[in-house]
């Protein structure tokens, strides 16, 4: 290993420019069709075809763009965000060899993009310095190019029913590089509900609630920096190292100004999440061992609800069997999405609340202990009675995907963030009030109103 690690060390000292072998792909999905105003999960297929996935095998260097187009014209501009607004992009090559350690996401994971990334594009994270060194191997086991899957959540705030395509420009070499692993390390509880969770609220001012987890590093390597996806009342992610005791990421949530499209856009879909999370590159890479602990912590406020908030880091991680435990940091750590502009509150005041889009209607009915039906584009019924300690159950009944969804109310809770279509939730509020529900996926025509009393 000490023989490659030091040519590539040699590579990066003088290789400026990316190698003569990359290029520059520029691929797309199948057509993605989107009903107005929801925001529903789809998974495609991209097929190895040169169109949609690299049709060679070889190397991933990085990804410049990820980005919604309605045409696949050369020259079409990205849809703009608030008319359709991208949640997450998840990309996946889950037959290639080699994943490495893969982390909460698994090893078929190579990439994303999350609502933090209001224009998709990643040129400062992927430097060429890197991208002449490293690479996520793209092969199967026979020597081909593997199939992608993609699996996109975006929010139509089209008033009718849109087409698009997901356009991938990613940097690609047949030529070998050193193995680039994606690591996502978060609470891998989490991934039964997408890797969502929920922040309650209803603290005092300046509360905060933070979601913990430990990694053990697997082998020895180096961690090229790092990428938090975190949001739902998101203030900071940090990613330190209890074996040394020292932290070695610390990620700071950057939300819009008030002129920003996710403050301006409605109908309000979604909680204003941050227009850039803290992203960290080095060359020289963190040295970590294995057996190496690393605790993550996403601290969120805790003053105002907030479902389906995340909170993990993806890490490109390299094998090195050269460091020694706890070596120095690297002199090259930087921060690479630091946005132009942002809101500069300190902390960020999470004011702007979420709506019931639809007015629960009908008679008030006292909640009889029998679970709750959710249909397709109905709660029945639409007004609920109910006492603190009672435990509710819901039960879904459609063809479509729903979820029960606290809007606002007293405190937060939410079903699966992705939908189901089959099987029962519940929730047994402790705290009285008044409780306005809607699904996720269909916030403009499903909703249904919870009082909870003491008695």
């Amino acid at each position: 290993m000490r023989p490659l690690l030091a040519a590539l060390l040699g590579l990066l000292l003088c290789a400026a420019p990316a190698s003569a072998a990359e290029q520059l792909l520029t691929l797309y999905s199948p057509p993605i069709d989107s009903l107005p105003y929801v925001h529903r999960t789809e998974t495609v297929e991209l097929r190895p075809d040169g169109k949609a996935a690299p049709e060679q095998p070889g190397y991933i260097l990085g990804f410049q763009e990820m980005a919604l187009v309605d045409s696949k014209r050369p020259d079409a501009k990205p849809l703009p965000v608030d008319k359709m607004m991208v949640h997450h992009f998840l990309y996946y090559a889950g037959q290639r060899v080699d994943p490495g350690p893969g982390g909460c996401l698994g090893g078929g994971f190579i990439g994303g993009r999350g609502e933090e990334h209001p224009n998709g594009r990643f040129d400062a994270v992927w430097p060429p310095e890197q991208r002449a060194a490293y690479g996520i191997r793209n092969a199967t086991a026979s020597g081909a190019a593997p199939a992608w899957t993609l699996q996109t959540m975006v929010m139509n705030h089209y008033q009718r029913s849109k087409r698009f395509y997901v356009r991938t420009k990613v940097w690609y070499t047949t030529e070998p590089r050193a193995q680039l692993y994606p690591i996502t390390v978060g609470n891998c509880a989490h991934l039964t509900n997408g890797m969502a969770y929920d922040v309650p609220g209803g603290g005092g001012p300046g509360s905060t609630v933070s979601d913990r987890s430990t990694w053990t590093v697997p082998l020895d390597g180096r961690i090229l920096g790092g990428g938090s996806h975190h949001h739902g009342g998101a203030l900071r992610q940090t990613l330190r190292s209890v074996t040394c005791d020292r932290t070695l990421l610390d990620a700071k949530a950057y939300y819009g100004a008030d002129d920003h499209p996710y403050n301006t856009i409605r109908p309000i879909l979604h909680e204003p999440g941050p227009i850039a999370n803290g992203t960290f590159r080095t060359l020289q890479g963190i040295p970590v061992t294995a057996g190496e602990v690393l605790e993550r912590e996403a601290v969120h406020s805790n003053e105002r609800l907030h479902v389906a908030a995340m909170g993990f880091w993806v890490l490109p991680f390299v094998r090195d069997d050269t460091v020694t435990p706890c070596a120095p940091l690297p002199t090259d750590l930087r921060e690479v999405t630091v946005p132009a502009r942002y809101d500069t509150a300190a902390p960020y005041v999470f004011d702007r609340r979420v709506p019931q889009l639809s007015a629960a209607r009908g008679p008030w009915r006292a909640f009889d202990g029998k679970a709750i039906p959710v249909g397709d584009q109905w709660f029945r019924p639409q007004r609920l009675t109910a006492r603190v300690g009672q435990r509710i159950t819901w039960q879904f009944r459609g063809v479509e995907p729903h979820s029960v969804t606290v809007a606002n109310g007293p405190r937060g809770f939410s079903s699966n963030y992705l939908g189901a279509v089959r099987g029962s939730y519940s929730f047994t509020p402790t705290v009285p009030g008044t409780y306005r529900l809607t699904c996720l996926i269909h916030p403009t025509t499903m909703s249904q109103t919870v009082k909870v009393r003491v008695r």
